[in-house]
């Protein structure tokens, strides 16, 4: 098995298209917090030629289970076959050329952003292994088993409603980032000789991590930063240098953030109403809860949860990892 991995991130005179999902305007991607479908389907209408393109604040892999497509960017073309993951992060400038002489199978996920942040607020700072365009090639099914079922659990769950679908989704998508983190440390140990504690701590209890466990608690009931400053005993200032150093983020901004995401979660995966989703995380004022929602998404909550229901309607039929 051999990884590449683009050294910076791309970047090009003329800005190319933003979308969410190929082909998408960037609004109706706010609404997909992970997404997986076919090659075939997800490239239902294109042409074998995808332009260049980037998603604003979406992680694309692109699994290769038979046959082949290249890889285009302003530095240059890469070609991957039969058992490749292409890891493609947001704001990365990409396309790619299926051939259409040669039959390619496989699968498209997309995972949200708010995942990694997630896991920064965990201590895991996953974003610092996934700067680049990753591409992983002749993956191995009796060496790494692991990749293969968690690739075949995302799509699973994505094409089922089974009770509970909402925890079998993100547990599906959690399962699959831990093992393509996993390939992309080992990778990094054999290839590049870069170790993974000199990356990011991924084990052992930080002071990051029990602000996460804390915000996870306590966020719907509290926003204010003091309370979290306090819980650890520590200065709001020093509290919002960890959290900008582990995610880019103030601590308020991850507060709003871990609203932000179960808010849309609610909106997609559920029948609450809009007042109802608004107490349930705290606001007792659900005119406030919209405005607030629609400040920091650019959609109303009714507007979100209607793109929801039309990405879950276009990405309802989804077909076996391998081809029969």
């Amino acid at each position: 098995m051999t990884q590449k991995t683009t050294k910076r991130p791309v970047k090009s005179p003329t800005r190319a298209p933003a979308y969410s999902l190929y082909g998408e305007s960037p609004e109706f991607g706010q609404s997909i917090f992970s997404n997986a479908e076919s090659i075939l389907v997800r490239s239902n209408n294109l042409t074998s030629n995808i332009d260049l393109h980037v998603h604003l604040d979406l992680y694309q892999f692109v699994y290769i289970s038979e046959g082949r497509s290249t890889l285009i960017s302003p530095s240059g073309t890469y070609n991957f076959g039969t058992n490749s993951l292409v890891m493609i992060p947001p704001n990365i400038e990409h396309g790619f050329y299926s051939y259409i002489e040669t039959k390619t199978f496989g699968h498209v996920i997309t995972i949200s952003d708010a995942y990694f942040d997630r896991l920064a607020q965990r201590g895991v700072l996953a974003s610092d292994l996934v700067k680049y365009i990753t591409i992983i090639e002749q993956l191995d099914r009796g060496r790494n088993p692991e990749v293969f079922t968690a690739i075949e659990r995302v799509i699973y769950e994505h094409n089922s409603e089974h009770y509970p679908f909402i925890l079998a989704r993100e547990a599906a998508v959690l399962s699959f980032i831990v093992e393509f983190l996993r390939i992309v440390a080992e990778r990094n140990v054999l290839q590049f000789g870069v170790k993974t504690s000199d990356i990011g701590d991924l084990s052992g209890k930080s002071k990051i991590e029990i602000l996460s466990q804390l915000i996870d608690r306590y966020y719907k009931t509290e926003k204010n930063v003091q309370f979290y400053a306090d819980r650890m005993n520590m200065s709001i200032s020093n509290l919002n240098k960890i959290s900008v150093k582990a995610t880019g983020k103030t601590l308020h901004s991850n507060i709003k953030a871990r609203n932000l995401e179960q808010a849309r979660s609610y909106l997609a995966n559920t029948n609450l109403s809009v007042k109802e989703i608004s107490f349930s995380l705290g606001y007792d004022d659900a005119a406030y809860f919209t405005r607030f929602f629609t400040t920091n998404t650019g959609l109303s909550p009714i507007a979100f949860r209607r793109l929801s229901v039309r990405a879950t309607r276009e990405g309802e039929h989804v077909l076996p990892l391998d081809p029969a």
